[in-house]
């Protein structure tokens, strides 16, 4: 299937994860992939499996919480491509993970510059390109904790609540702007076998005095598959939305999370 053959996707957090897979995933499919990282190896990584799939696969280091280095790759993207048909904002990083009373002002501004305020850059970035032709798909990645609240999870879930309402709200003015041609939808994973997971494993199996598998059986017993899920299922709805099927799919926030979400 070659749905996305002459497009071009851009992916922020493209090094690992659900970034990597949703990277390899649009390029199996036939798209040219700008790899953004802000750890060279991985992003490099990434970009020559992308071109073993033969698609262009272009690394890029930046800093996404820097609206200058995102503008920047914004300008670098159109000089190399002409455009951006797919921005994925997958760039994300866990939080604190403590009680709110414990969470320093510090760590709670910068989980909403990663989570929050980097998405909005992208978007700024990006999206006047994708007016102009009436043409694109922004597919922003927030979480079941941007739909459930979850204790020691205050400012991630605070930051992937707001995720969604700026992808919504970006959805909304797309009408207003009767850009018909441009959809903003967010995809919102539950537990995931990522690299952030096993972070998460690391920072509060210890706390809660249990094993690593033993603390993972607890954090899928409310998924209704009591699983972990892999990237690569998140990554197919990233290119269900961004594919032409999708063209009226827009202003959603799509659960792939095993039932953890019911709604």
């Amino acid at each position: 299937m070659t749905r996305f053959a002459g497009k071009v996707a851009v992916v922020t957090g493209g090094g690992t994860g659900i970034g990597r897979a949703t990277c390899l995933t649009l390029a199996n499919e036939g798209a040219d992939i700008v790899v953004v990282s802000n750890v060279a190896a991985q992003a490099e990584t990434v970009a020559r499996e992308v071109a073993s799939l033969g698609r262009t696969g272009v690394a890029k280091v930046v800093d996404v919480t820097d609206i200058e280095a995102v503008n920047a790759l914004a300008r670098d993207v159109d000089a190399q491509f002409g455009r951006a048909d797919i921005l994925v904002t997958c760039a994300g990083v866990m939080g604190a993970r403590k009680l709110l009373t414990q969470t320093s002002a510090e760590e709670w501004r910068d989980t909403l510059e990663v989570n929050l305020n980097a998405t909005f850059y992208c978007i700024k970035a990006f999206l006047p390109g994708m007016l102009a032709r009436d043409v694109g798909r922004i597919i922003t990645l927030s979480s079941a904790s941007g739909k459930l609240p979850a204790a020691l999870n205050g400012d991630y879930a605070a930051s992937k609540h707001g995720v969604i309402g700026l992808t919504k709200t970006l959805a909304l003015e797309l009408g207003i702007l009767e850009k018909h041609g441009v959809t903003a939808n967010a995809i919102c994973p539950g537990p995931i076998d990522t690299p952030m997971m096993d972070a998460i494993t690391d920072h509060l199996a210890p706390a809660a005095k249990m094993g690593r598998e033993d603390f993972r059986r607890v954090a899928v017993a409310k998924n209704a598959q009591r699983r972990l899920l892999d990237p690569e299922e998140v990554a197919h709805m990233v290119a269900y939305l961004a594919s032409d099927q999708a063209r009226g799919v827009t202003g959603q926030a799509m659960n792939v999370c095993g039932g953890l979400v019911l709604s």
